[in-house]
C-alpha cells in the first residue's frame, strides 16, 4: 500500500528500483528464449541474482517450460512474477512478455484474495495447497488448483508456484453429477425403464424394472431375458388381431434400435414365477450427443391392475345385466299376473255390470275435508250429487254449504273416524235445489308419514233411486202376494231339484201345510210318484232355452197327499219357464173330492138303476102286463134320469166351464205375476250370486231418515261373505246397524258427504283410498259406490297387493335406473380415463399434453368450472394450462403454491360455500385484489375490510371448490381446480372423480416429462439447444425423399466458425462456449418452422432449409454470415472481439441425390470458402464464386 506521506525523492527512488527490476526480468527472459546462456538468473529484490540453473539441469529447464501445469515465480512481498511458464501465459490469456514483472494477484479472484493471502503465511511454514480461481484477461474465470513452496537461496525468499488447471475436472464433475441425476430419476420412476446399447444389451435399468422383471438386468440381453408379447391392438380391426393372435407377435429390441418407435402397445410379460403381468410399452431410438453412440429406451408402464379394473368392472357388467335380467323377468312375471288380475277384475267387473244395472251406474261424489270441515277436494260426482260447483264448494264448509240442521251427528260421527280411522252408513241430505236425497257415505281418515290425522275422505252415493225401486219391488211383491192368496186353487212353484218355493194360501187349506213348513220340501209329499211321473211324460226335460212355455198339457188327474195322510182326488196343470237360473215348475191344483163324490153317486145310482132293470126285465117275463107297466115305468124313469143326467150334465158342464175360465183366468195372471215375481227372484238371485260369488266386499245400504223424511244416515241390510272378512265381524252383528256404527274407524274422512251426493246426483264413482283400521283387512282398498232407489251399494276390493306389488315394481324400476345410471356413469367415467390416457401417451411434448387438456377434461366435469394448473420448473409459481367454464372469474391464472391448501396439504381440498373462510386465497384474492382497486381509484378515504357477513359485492364470492393435488414420485407437478358458483355442484362422486382423473394426468405428465428430458438429451445438443448430428442424419434423409416426391428443391447450408481455436486459446473454453451459444441464438432466430438447425460437431453447424431455391438460400445464409459479424460478444466485460463464418451450400437434387453426396458437396463448398480467406459463402459447383 503507499504511504502518501513519502516525498518525491524516495517515490522516484522506488521507481527506478521497479524499472531495473523490471529490465533485469526482461533481459533473462530474452537470453534464456535466444538460449544465449546455460544458466537460468532470478533476480531478488537488490538485483542480483540468487539461483543458478547449470547447463547440466538443461533437462530440468525443459521439463519446466513443457509440463502441463502452470509454474511461476513471485516475490513474497509484492508477488511480483519473477518467472513464468507458458501453460501459465496460456490459463490467464496474456502473452508470455507482458506477464513478468506483473502483481500475480491481478488474475486472482477477488473472493479469492483471502484465501491466498493465507496460503501465502501458510506457505512460509511449509507449503501451501488449495482450489481458487483465476481470471483471464478476457475475464474467463479458471478454476485451478495451487500449490505455493517458499525457496530461500541466498538470503533471499521467492514463491514457487504450481498451478493445475481443474475445467476440465469441473467438466467431469458436472457430468458425473448430471449422470447421478438421471441415475436418480431411474431409481425414482414409477415406471420400468431400460436403457439398451446397439447390441441391445441393458446397460442402464430403473429400480422398478429390476423389482418386477428380475433381480439384475443390467448387461443382459434384452430379447433374451424380457419375453413381451404384443397384444392385439385395440384399434386395429379383427384381421390384425387375428393374425397377431395366431402368430403370438415376441416384441424385438433391435427393430427399436433400427428406427422403429413404440407407443402406448399393450404387451403381455410372463415372469419365471408364472405371474402375467400387462405393460403399456412405449419404446423408441436414442443416440448420446457428440458421438456415434445408438441406442433405445424402454419405458413399461405397469396397467396390470387397470387391466384387471377392466375384468372387474366387465364381470360387474355381467353380473348386472344378469340381475337386472333376472328382475326384468321378475317384473314382467308380476306385470303378467297384475295384468291377468286386471283382466280378472275387470271382466268380474263386467260381469257384475252386466249383470246388474245397479253397478253399471256407479258415479259417486268424492270429498275431501280438513278437521275443521274445510273442504279441499270435490269431484264432479259431489258436483251431481249436491248441485255444487268446484268453485262453490272448495274452500267452504262442508256443514255450512249443505245446510245441515243436525251437525250433531256428523260431529259424532267425525270423531267415532277420528278414533277408528273409517265409517260407512246412510244419510239423509238436502242438494242445492232443496230436494232430498238418501245417500250411502263411507268415511275414512287420512294420516301424513308421522300418523298424525290431517283430512277426512268421503264416498258418497246416491241411494234414494235405489231406495225407491226397492219399497217397489216389495210393494209389487206383496201384491202378487196378496193375488195369488186369493186363488182358491193350490198354486205351487217347484225347481229343477224338485223342491218347493211357492206355497200359496189355496194350496195351505187343500193340503193342510203352512208355507213356512213345506218349503224347499221335496214336492213327493204332495202328490204320489206315479202320478207325477206319468204327469211330467208330457212335460220334456229339453226344451229351447228362456223360452216360455204355457198350457204344456191339459188337467190330469193325481192323488194328493194331505198333512193327516188322507187321500183325496186332485186335478193338476203343470207350466214350465225356462230361465238363465234354472227351469221352473208351475202347479196348478184343484180339489176334485165333491165333484168325484157326485160322480160316485150317479155311478151308484146308474148301477142301481141296471139292477133294478135286471130285475124287472126279469118279472116281466112272467107277466106282460107287468111287463108293459114296468117297461112304461122304465122309460118313465130313464127319460126322468135322462133329463136328470142332463140336467146334470149341463150343471157340471156350466160349472166346469166357469171353472175353467176362472182357472184359465187365473192361470193367466198367475203366469204374468210368475213372470214378475220369476224376474224379481232372477234379478235378485243373479244380484245375491254375483255378490256372494264376488272377490269383492259388497255392501248393501239402506237409507234412514228422520221423523221429518230428511236422509241422516244409511243402514246395512245385506253384505257378502267377503265383507265379513273385510270387517272381520259377524254379518248378523252388523246388518241393521247405521253407516258410522259400522266404518266406524274411517267415519270422518267424509264417505257420508261423498254417499249423500252419489245417491242424490245418481251417479256413482270409484277410488282407491288408503286405510290405518287395524280391524280392516288391507292397507289399501278400491271402493266402487253404486246409488240405489233407496240406498247405495258398496264394493270393496283389496288392492294391498297390486299397491305393494306396483310400489316394489315402481321401487325396483328405481332401483335398476339407478344401478343402470350408475354403471353408464362408471363406464362414462372409465372410457373417458382411458381415453385421455390415450391422448396423453400419445402426446410428443407437454405443450402439446396442455393443448388437448382442456378438450379432454371439460367431458368429465360439463357442469362445473375447472382449471388445470401446472408447476413451474423454479417450484415457486403455479399457473393455469386448461380452463373451461368460468373458472377464469374465480381462481387466478398464475399464484404461489402457498395460495393453496391442497398443495401445503398435499391433500385434496374440499370446501362447501357454508365453509367459505376456508376457501383457497387464489380462488378470492382475485376479487380481493379488485375491491382495494376500486379503493385506491376512489378520492375517499380507504375504508377498513368490510365486517364479516357484511362483504361488499366485489368482495370475494363465496363458492364451494375441490382442489386436488397432482402428484407423481412424492413431486408436487400441479393442481387439479374445480369451482361453483352454487352450493352442492360438487358431490362425492364428483370429488372422487376429480381425484382419479387428476393422478392420471399426474402420471401421464411424469412421463412426459421423463420422456422428454430423455428425448431432449438424445437429440439436442447441450450447449446450443440445437439438434445434434444424429437428428441431422435422420432428417435429412426424409427431408430428401420428401423433397423428391413433391419435387421441390433443398438447400444445405454448412457453417464453420473462422478461428475459433484461438477463442478458447485466449479466451478459455468458457469464451469458445459463448461463441458457439451465440451462434446457436442467430441460427433458431433465422429458421422457419420446417427448417432444421443442428450442431454438427465442434465449431461446425448444418442448415437443412426444404421447398426452397438457390437465391434464397444465399440470401439466407449472407445474411446469418452479416448478422453474425456484427456481434460484440463480451465475457466478465472482456469483448470476445468479431465473429466470422465460412458458409458452404449445396443443393438438392443438383449437387447430389443422397443425404451422403449433398453433405460431402456442402463441405467442399465450406472448405473452398476457407481456402478463399474465410468470412464468405460458397456454394458448390459454381466456380466457387464467392458472396462477401
Amino acid at each position: 500500500m503507499v504511504d502518501l506521506e513519502q516525498s518525491e525523492e524516495q517515490l522516484e527512488q522506488e521507481v527506478q528500483d521497479l524499472r531495473y527490476q523490471l529490465e533485469i526480468a526482461k533481459e533473462t527472459l530474452r537470453a534464456i528464449g535466444n538460449g544465449e546462456v546455460d544458466a537460468l538468473v532470478i533476480a531478488g529484490l537488490e538485483g542480483e541474482q540468487v539461483y543458478t540453473l547449470q547447463g547440466a539441469d538443461s533437462s530440468y529447464r525443459m521439463l519446466v517450460e513443457e509440463m502441463k501445469e502452470g509454474a511461476a515465480t513471485i516475490t513474497t512481498d509484492s508477488t511480483l512474477l519473477l518467472y513464468c511458464n507458458k501453460r501459465l501465459a496460456s490459463l490467464v490469456k496474456t502473452p508470455l512478455k507482458n506477464l513478468i514483472g506483473t502483481d500475480f494477484k491481478e488474475f486472482i479472484s477477488p473472493s479469492d484474495l483471502t484465501l491466498f493471502q493465507a496460503l501465502s503465511q501458510k506457505a512460509n511454514l511449509g507449503s501451501g495447497k488449495a482450489e481458487l480461481t483465476l481470471i483471464a484477461r478476457d475475464g474467463t474465470e479458471v478454476p485451478v488448483y495451487l500449490s505455493i513452496n517458499i525457496l530461500n537461496q541466498k538470503g533471499v525468499e521467492v514463491g514457487c508456484l504450481i498451478i493445475t488447471d481443474l475445467s476440465e475436472q469441473k467438466r467431469d464433475e458436472d457430468i458425473v453429477a448430471q449422470e447421478r441425476l438421471t441415475r436418480l430419476l431411474l431409481e425414482q420412476a414409477a415406471e420400468s425403464i431400460i436403457v439398451c446399447d446397439h447390441q441391445g444389451k441393458i446397460i442402464r435399468a430403473s429400480q422398478e424394472a429390476q423389482r418386477i422383471l428380475g433381480a439384475n438386468l443390467l448387461l443382459s440381453d434384452f430379447d433374451d431375458l424380457i419375453k413381451l408379447e404384443l397384444l392385439p391392438q385395440q384399434n386395429g380391426g379383427h384381421s390384425l388381431r387375428k393374425k397377431e393372435k395366431s402368430s403370438n407377435s415376441i416384441f424385438s429390441i433391435a427393430s427399436v434400435i433400427n428406427g422403429h418407435p413404440y407407443k402406448g402397445r399393450e404387451v403381455l410379460f410372463i415372469r419365471k414365477d408364472g405371474e402375467k403381468i400387462n405393460f403399456l410399452l412405449s419404446a423408441s431410438p436414442l443416440s448420446k450427443p457428440h458421438s456415434v453412440f445408438k441406442g433405445c429406451v424402454v419405458i413399461l408402464t405397469n396397467i396390470t391392475e387397470r387391466k384387471w379394473s377392466e375384468e372387474s368392472l366387465k364381470k360387474i357388467n355381467e353380473e348386472l345385466e344378469i340381475k337386472v335380467s333376472e328382475r326384468t323377468a321378475e317384473l314382467e312375471s308380476l306385470n303378467s299376473r297384475l295384468k291377468q288380475e286386471l283382466v280378472e277384475q275387470a271382466r268380474t267387473q263386467q260381469i257384475l255390470q252386466d249383470q246388474a244395472q245397479l253397478l253399471d251406474l256407479a258415479n259417486d261424489g268424492i270429498i275431501a275435508i280438513d278437521l275443521n270441515d274445510h273442504i279441499n277436494y270435490w269431484n264432479q260426482g259431489a258436483e251431481k250429487l249436491y248441485g255444487y260447483s268446484k268453485s262453490e264448494a272448495l274452500g267452504n264448509n262442508l256443514v255450512e254449504l249443505l245446510k245441515i240442521p243436525s251437525p250433531q251427528a256428523l260431529e259424532k260421527i267425525k270423531q267415532e273416524v277420528l278414533e277408528k280411522g273409517n265409517w260407512e252408513g246412510e244419510l239423509i241430505q238436502t242438494n242445492q235445489q232443496g230436494n232430498t236425497v238418501i245417500i250411502h257415505s263411507s268415511w275414512s281418515l287420512k294420516k301424513d308419514s308421522e300418523g298424525n290425522p290431517i283430512a277426512i275422505l268421503k264416498i258418497n252415493r246416491d241411494i234414494t233411486k235405489a231406495k225407491q225401486a226397492e219399497q217397489a219391488i216389495i210393494d209389487s211383491g206383496l201384491r202378487l202376494a196378496g193375488i195369488l192368496d186369493m186363488a182358491q186353487d193350490a198354486i205351487i212353484s217347484i225347481n229343477e231339484q224338485q223342491q218347493i218355493t211357492l206355497f200359496n194360501q189355496g194350496a195351505e187349506k187343500i193340503f193342510g201345510y203352512t208355507a213356512n213348513e213345506i218349503l224347499k220340501r221335496p214336492f213327493s209329499l204332495l202328490i204320489s210318484e206315479f202320478s207325477f211321473q206319468k204327469d211330467c211324460q208330457y212335460h220334456p226335460e229339453l226344451l229351447p232355452e228362456n223360452r216360455l212355455i204355457q198350457d204344456i198339457g191339459e188337467y190330469q188327474e193325481v192323488t194328493g197327499y194331505r198333512k193327516d195322510g188322507t187321500e183325496f182326488p186332485a186335478e193338476v196343470s203343470i207350466s214350465r219357464l225356462s230361465l238363465e237360473a234354472g227351469k221352473i215348475l208351475t202347479v196348478f191344483m184343484r180339489d176334485i173330492s165333491d165333484r168325484k163324490r157326485v160322480e160316485i153317486s150317479i155311478q151308484k145310482a146308474q148301477e142301481d138303476l141296471e139292477i133294478k132293470v135286471q130285475e124287472r126285465t126279469m118279472q116281466l117275463a112272467t107277466s106282460n102286463d107287468e111287463l108293459v107297466r114296468e117297461i112304461a115305468e122304465r122309460k118313465l124313469l130313464e127319460n126322468e134320469l135322462h133329463e136328470v143326467n142332463e140336467e146334470l150334465e149341463q150343471r157340471v158342464e156350466q160349472r166346469t166351464n166357469e171353472l175353467a175360465k176362472a182357472i184359465n183366468d187365473l192361470k193367466e195372471e198367475a203366469i204374468e205375476r210368475q213372470k214378475t215375481t220369476l224376474a224379481l227372484q232372477e234379478s235378485e238371485a243373479r244380484f245375491r250370486a254375483a255378490i256372494d260369488g264376488s272377490l269383492d266386499a259388497f255392501f248393501l245400504l239402506q237409507s234412514y231418515r228422520d221423523t221429518e223424511g230428511k236422509l241422516t244416515n244409511f243402514v246395512l241390510v245385506d253384505m257378502n261373505s267377503k265383507a265379513e272378512e273385510l270387517l272381520s265381524q259377524n254379518k248378523d252383528n252388523l246388518l241393521g246397524k247405521k253407516l258410522n256404527d259400522v266404518f266406524y274407524q274411517e267415519s270422518n274422512l267424509g264417505y257420508f258427504d261423498r254417499y249423500l251426493r252419489a245417491f242424490r246426483t245418481r251417479k256413482g264413482f270409484e277410488e282407491e283410498l288408503e286405510v290405518s283400521n287395524p280391524n280392516i283387512k288391507g292397507k289399501w282398498l278400491q271402493i266402487q259406490v253404486v246409488p240405489l232407489s233407496d240406498g247405495i251399494a258398496l264394493t270393496c276390493c283389496d288392492i294391498t297387493e297390486r299397491k305393494q306389488s306396483e310400489e316394489a315394481a315402481q321401487q325396483a324400476n328405481q332401483n335398476l335406473t339407478r344401478w343402470v345410471n350408475d354403471l353408464e356413469q362408471r363406464n362414462r367415467e372409465t372410457m373417458l380415463l382411458g381415453q385421455m390416457s390415450e391422448f396423453l401417451q400419445a402426446c410428443n411434448s407437454t405443450e402439446e399434453a396442455y393443448q388437448v387438456m382442456n378438450d379432454l377434461l371439460k367431458p368429465f366435469f360439463p357442469k362445473i368450472s375447472g382449471g388445470l394448473f401446472v408447476a413451474r420448473n423454479s417450484k415457486n409459481l403455479v399457473e393455469m394450462v386448461a380452463i373451461w367454464g368460468d373458472l377464469q372469474g374465480i381462481s387466478e391464472a398464475v399464484f404461489s403454491p402457498q395460495d393453496c391448501w391442497a398443495l401445503r396439504r398435499g391433500r385434496s381440498h374440499f370446501v362447501p360455500a357454508t365453509t367459505s373462510n376456508l376457501l383457497c386465497k387464489h380462488i378470492h384474492q382475485k376479487n380481493h385484489r379488485q375491491y382495494q382497486l376500486n379503493s385506491n381509484n376512489s378520492s375517499e378515504i380507504i375504508p377498513k375490510p368490510p365486517e364479516k357477513n357484511k362483504l361488499p359485492a366485489t368482495y370475494p364470492v363465496m363458492v364451494e371448490h375441490l382442489c386436488v393435488p397432482m402428484i407423481a414420485q412424492g413431486d408436487a407437478l400441479g393442481l387439479l381446480c374445480l369451482a361453483s358458483e352454487e352450493s352442492g355442484q360438487i358431490s362425492a362422486d364428483q370429488q372422487r372423480l376429480a381425484t382419479a382423473v387428476a393422478e392420471h394426468i399426474a402420471l401421464a405428465l411424469a412421463n412426459l416429462k421423463l420422456r422428454e428430458a430423455l428425448e431432449y438429451q438424445s437429440i439436442r445438443d447441450g450447449l446450443t439447444g440445437l439438434y445434434n448430428r444424429r437428428y441431422l442424419e435422420e432428417s435429412l434423409e426424409r427431408e430428401i425423399n420428401r423433397a423428391q416426391r413433391q419435387k421441390f428443391g433443398l438447400g444445405i447450408i454448412m457453417i464453420d466458425i473462422d478461428h475459433f481455436k484461438n477463442y478458447n486459446d485466449t479466451f478459455g473454453h468458457n469464451g469458445g462456449d459463448i461463441v458457439l451459444q451465440q451462434l446457436g441464438n442467430i441460427l433458431q432466430k433465422n429458421v422457419r418452422g420446417s427448417d432444421i438447425a443442428c450442431r454438427y460437431g465442434g465449431e461446425e453447424f448444418t442448415l437443412i432449409l426444404p421447398e426452397i431455391s438457390l437465391e434464397f438460400v444465399k440470401e439466407r445464409a449472407e445474411q446469418i454470415r452479416v448478422e453474425v459479424q456484427q456481434l460484440k460478444p463480451k465475457h466478465r466485460d472482456q469483448d470476445l472481439g468479431q465473429i466470422t463464418l465460412s458458409l458452404g451450400i449445396a443443393m438438392f437434387p443438383n449437387q447430389g441425390l443422397t443425404g451422403e453426396s449433398i453433405m460431402r458437396a456442402a463441405d467442399t463448398a465450406l472448405y473452398q470458402a476457407k481456402e478463399e480467406g474465410r468470412n464468405r459463402v460458397c456454394v458448390f459447383g459454381s466456380n466457387f464464386d464467392h458472396y462477401t
